[in-house]
């Protein structure tokens, strides 16, 4: 028989392996959980933040006649400039007939290119500006190894419009973006605040913050209706951006970064978006602080406008430069 002494240690060392035991298992199990988060995050921000940016490029093989014929016939320019990113992006300088140092650039979507924005240079060439456009990082011919939804693609945008600024000094420069495109410019407003170089921006079918567009997206794409689930994965996700990529989801804000900005920004949207709900182009008008307008096209699907209502959409931007210079 044990003595009283005896079977307190006894009792002491039952508890204490007890312990050890739920301890190794609540350790087993936050790192089975973590890594589980970890291996699901690091796979979402891979498919759909870095693979498939860089698409069949015969999908633009028609634009991409246009593009060549430009070069050749009519003075376009392939131009580069070596982000501060640490890659080369390429573009094309479309200068006006009739000589201008105005000049609108142009922001394409995602897993998009320059060729994009051929669908839209007549309108601003027709109202007597150049045109740029370019391809963003990760995608077309430009490097970069990820797309990062607008974070640094405002930056490599920045340069852009110092390249403008060196080529054309004392100009008007304006910015039309679409989809991730619309969120760049946007989050590049922020930026300019500071110089207000840009003098105008066109956001077509943006979406107002990442984190909600991929949250709507997890949702629509596979029915999981649970908000913590979704809430972790893309917390993991965000994990592997910032580990990968340098940036976290949080961070792409066009909704912030409009709250702060005055300089005139154009809002389009097609009411029958089911990629970037309009709600979202809702949100940012309201939360615009400076001059802006806003056109929301009636059964249109997502950057459709300028397909269904070309005449509306040229007129809305004719209408919106000559009130926003004046501002």
């Amino acid at each position: 028989m044990f003595n009283d002494d005896e079977m307190k240690r006894l009792r002491r060392k039952i508890w204490f392996q007890t312990a050890l035991v739920i301890v190794a298992i609540l350790f087993t199990l936050f790192i089975i959980v973590n890594g589980v988060g970890i291996v699901a995050g690091n796979f979402f921000y891979k498919e759909f933040c870095v693979w498939h940016t860089r698409l069949d490029p015969y999908r633009f093989q028609s634009l991409q006649a246009v593009l060549e014929d430009g070069i050749r016939t009519k003075g376009w320019k392939n131009v580069s400039i070596d982000s501060r990113l640490g890659y080369t992006l390429q573009g094309t300088y479309i200068p006006n007939p009739n000589p201008t140092k105005n000049t609108v650039v142009f922001v394409h979507g995602i897993t998009g290119s320059r060729l994009m924005g051929l669908w839209y240079a007549h309108i601003y060439l027709g109202a007597g500006y150049n045109v740029l456009i370019y391809d963003c990082r990760a995608s077309g011919e430009s490097g970069g190894d990820s797309v990062s939804w607008g974070f640094y693609e405002s930056r490599d945008l920045d340069q852009w419009i110092d390249w403008v600024e060196e080529r054309n000094p004392g100009g008007i420069i304006g910015v039309h973006g679409i989809s991730m495109g619309a969120a760049t410019a946007l989050m590049h407003a922020e930026m300019n605040e500071i110089t207000h170089r840009v003098k105008f921006y066109v956001a077509d079918s943006s979406y107002s913050d990442l984190e909600a567009l991929l949250t709507q997206q997890i949702d629509a794409a596979v029915y999981l209706h649970d908000p913590l689930w979704v809430k972790l994965l893309l917390d993991y996700s965000s994990i592997a951006a910032k580990w990968q990529s340098g940036f976290r989801y949080q961070d792409v804000s066009p909704l912030r970064s409009v709250s702060h900005v005055t300089t005139p920004i154009l809002y389009f949207h097609g009411d029958m978006d089911v990629l970037v709900p309009v709600y979202m182009d809702q949100q940012l008008y309201d939360a615009t602080k400076g001059y802006k307008e806003q056109y929301i096209f009636a059964g249109d699907g997502h950057a459709m406008a300028i397909f269904n209502h070309e005449d509306q959409y040229r007129h809305h931007i004719r209408n919106f430069i000559d009130t926003a210079l004046q501002q």
